[in-house]
């Protein structure tokens, strides 16, 4: 054992001495966050608030004059005599913001408590256009609906027979597990494979490039506590890219401005102690299974720019059954905890809302370790032949 702590010891040594490694599996993810967190919100704020203020350019055809001047205000430009063509290609050039084409005889069948057809043209890209058109229109509906029950003198209770008042019980907590929860553990686990990704390289294919592993081959160390001691550390580092993602996540959501108290409460409730124990009780045996996959791949390269080379299509591998968890009909159940990194993401998202079986959770935790166990064993295969190990 003293021996595997000594690899492990030189090993870290080594490779807290790269920049690389360092750069990815601490500067980053603990940046990464904070400034993703900073930059969409800050972004998406002045995006809306261009939007809200925009004075929009709204060309009319056909209107009513009573319709007409509900539009009269800073925020429309209205344009009068644009045929209806003029005005899609205008739109398409971003010289027009929108179309309202009515029928022709769009009062007549006003009055007379009939239906009157308003076509409007837009791009579904320009954010909140049609809500601030669609809110002009809500209150002219309003006020002929108003008009229309004083002259059949009804109550608007009649007209609406059946009012549908919706009680959502489920939890703030389990709202933001089953929105957010996805995405959260996709960021957890690309970052604890980028963070086993470099020190695998540099400990593995560095080594056979440096000339250095024939030296600590002839070394009293057997190739399997060796390779052991590697792959600890190469855990250790990704498991740290991990935690710093998370440390990241909670420095940048506490000095985050314009964030809801009571969804920050939310938040910093779900990243507790028994989450972060829970998330890690399955990161360890993953961290574990992609050095065994590491490192019985980049031993077979000569150079760190060919392990490179080889190991970099393996983040679509990783990337791709995150994914997955993030589409909404994709849930946890006893056939998708036997999936890797698929049950990660979604028992995540299950530990977020606090409905996460205690049995589902122990299931995926053995499959996990079973991998790693299977993998180590593969990467010892490999270790052991001279041919793989020696340049």
């Amino acid at each position: 054992m003293n021996v595997i702590f000594t690899v492990i010891k030189k090993e870290l040594t080594d490779t807290l001495r790269d920049k690389r490694t360092l750069i990815s599996a601490i500067i980053v993810p603990a940046l990464i966050i904070p400034l993703l967190l900073f930059g969409v919100t800050k972004l998406q704020k002045i995006l809306m608030d261009k939007e809200e203020t925009k004075a929009l350019k709204i060309a009319f055809i056909d209107a009513p004059e009573s319709i007409r001047s509900e539009f009269e205000e800073d925020s429309f430009m209205l344009l009068e005599d644009v045929d209806l063509e003029t005005g899609k290609t205008d739109i398409q050039n971003d010289e027009l913001d929108a179309v309202l084409e009515f029928d022709s005889d769009f009062m007549s069948k006003i009055d007379g408590m009939g239906s009157a057809n308003l076509n409007l043209y837009y791009k579904s890209t320009n954010l909140l256009l049609y809500n601030r058109i669609s809110d002009k229109i809500g209150l002219l509906k309003s006020q002929i609906l108003d008009d229309r029950i004083q002259k059949l003198n009804i109550s608007a209770e009649a007209l609406t027979p059946i009012v549908i008042s919706k009680q959502d019980i489920a939890s703030q907590k389990e709202q933001i597990g089953k929105t957010v929860g996805g995405f959260l553990p996709y960021i957890f686990i690309i970052f604890c494979f980028l963070g086993c990704m470099y020190p695998a390289i540099d400990l593995i294919t560095g080594e056979k490039e440096r000339g250095t592993i024939e030296t600590l081959l002839t070394s009293p160390a057997s190739r399997f506590k060796i390779l052991v001691g590697k792959m600890i550390t190469i855990s250790i580092v990704g498991l740290s890219a991990a935690f710093m993602t998370i440390l990241g996540m909670m420095v940048g959501l506490k000095f985050l401005p314009d964030i809801p108290l009571d969804f920050l409460d939310s938040i910093n409730d779900i990243l507790s102690t028994k989450f972060i124990v829970m998330l890690f009780g399955m990161l360890f045996p993953l961290s574990i299974f992609f050095a065994g996959l590491l490192s019985a791949i980049v031993i077979r390269a000569k150079s760190f720019k060919e392990a490179q080379s080889i190991v970099t299509p393996l983040n679509f591998v990783v990337i791709i059954p995150a994914m997955v968890a993030l589409m909404p009909s994709v849930e946890l159940n006893w056939q998708t905890v036997w999936v890797p990194i698929l049950n990660i993401a979604l028992a995540t998202k299950e530990i977020i809302a606090g409905s996460i079986q205690v049995s589902q959770y122990a299931v995926i935790v053995l499959s996990l370790t079973l991998m790693a166990f299977a993998m180590c064993y593969f990467s010892f295969r490999q270790f052991s032949r001279d041919d793989m190990v020696l340049k």
